[in-house]
């Protein structure tokens, strides 16, 4: 993920608000931490934030061990937050190309299927 405004999106479409800027979460033992992209309360003060050096991808960083307690698992949600982001990051590709999603489906193995069409 090296894109912010389709990660921005991306938890957006999981249902999550992200405050603009950076945002402070709660880290490890107690530390906060600044982070570029964050979700700041998934519960009990918890939350997860993306960051990044340089060129580098977003990385996901949070006390897991505290948000597992509270039923948040890091591969789920990275992965969950991975789809969205691939599926925001395809339409902000395509769309300057001149496409418009024409259909859209949640599938029931889990995928998500876009079809596109070319807007002439």
């Amino acid at each position: 993920m090296v894109d912010e405004q389709c990660l921005r999106k991306a938890l957006a479409r999981e249902g999550y608000t992200v405050p603009t800027g950076r945002v402070k979460i709660a880290g490890w033992d107690g530390q906060d931490r600044l982070v570029d992209v964050g979700v700041p309360d998934l519960g009990d003060g918890y939350g997860v934030g993306f960051e990044r050096n340089a060129a580098e991808p977003f990385e996901a960083v949070a006390d897991w061990s505290e948000l597992s307690y509270l039923g948040v698992k890091k591969r789920t949600f990275v992965n969950s937050v991975s789809q969205s982001y691939g599926v925001e990051a395809t339409l902000a590709s395509m769309q300057p190309q001149g496409y418009s999603v024409a259909e859209q489906n949640n599938e029931a193995d889990g995928s998500i299927r876009i079809v596109m069409r070319r807007v002439s």
